[in-house]
């Protein structure tokens, strides 16, 4: 499951609940849907059709998931969260208590308009504080982490420090969830030792070790 995100999100929408996943008695999973190995949907929570959620994932109790959201592997979606359609989260995400992803962003009550999705796409690692705000059609970098309480209408970089509303680049971190200090554009994380570069004010990248 994990590649699909590289391959046109190629997954199957055949009704598929995993032998070893849980769902609580006190959970609606509508028909189809598929839920992966070791995953588990608690109490009260809504999983509306066409979702796919991952092997290893969490879903905490009075999350509701719309219909045509993707989630990948190991990721934590926290009680009371509202996951709207065309929402894509990649592996390894932590979303907090009561994070709220937008429909589209020019949405009527007329019938019309809602069908159309923008898709939100989060990528590998991020992190999500609780009580956060995301709008719909944006793209959420790597490994980004977002302070509690923030409203997110634009995308975001790779390894971001985000906080605010409206938000502000407050600074990054790696990997590992360290703060970096950059001297001379570059930075190595003083707990993992992963290296960074700077490439504008805006962007930083992974800088790979040699390989002997």
């Amino acid at each position: 499951m994990r590649d699909s995100f590289e391959t046109g999100l190629d997954w199957p929408f055949e009704e598929h609940y995993d032998e070893t996943a849980f769902i609580h008695e006190s959970a609606y999973v509508d028909s189809p849907c598929h839920i992966g190995k070791n995953t588990a949907v608690m109490h009260f929570t809504h999983v509306m059709p066409h979702s796919i959620i991952g092997d290893d994932c969490h879903i905490g109790h009075n999350v509701t998931i719309s219909s045509g959201v993707m989630i990948g592997n190991n990721v934590r979606v926290m009680n009371n969260s509202l996951l709207n359609s065309g929402v894509i989260m990649e592996d390894s995400v932590f979303c907090g208590p009561s994070t709220v992803f937008s429909p589209i962003n020019r949405l009527r009550s007329q019938p019309k308009g809602l069908s159309q999705i923008a898709p939100t796409l989060i990528r590998t690692g991020t992190n999500i504080g609780a009580n956060s705000s995301i709008a719909a059609g944006i793209t959420i970098g790597r490994y980004t982490f977002i302070e509690a309480g923030s409203v997110i209408d634009a995308s975001i970089p790779d390894y971001a420090l985000i906080m605010g509303n409206p938000f502000r680049l407050k600074g990054w971190r790696c990997e590992c969830g360290e703060t970096l200090s950059f001297k001379n554009d570059m930075a190595q994380c003083r707990t993992c030792a992963k290296s960074y570069g700077k490439k504008s004010r805006l962007k930083i990248i992974r800088i790979q070790e040699e390989i002997a």
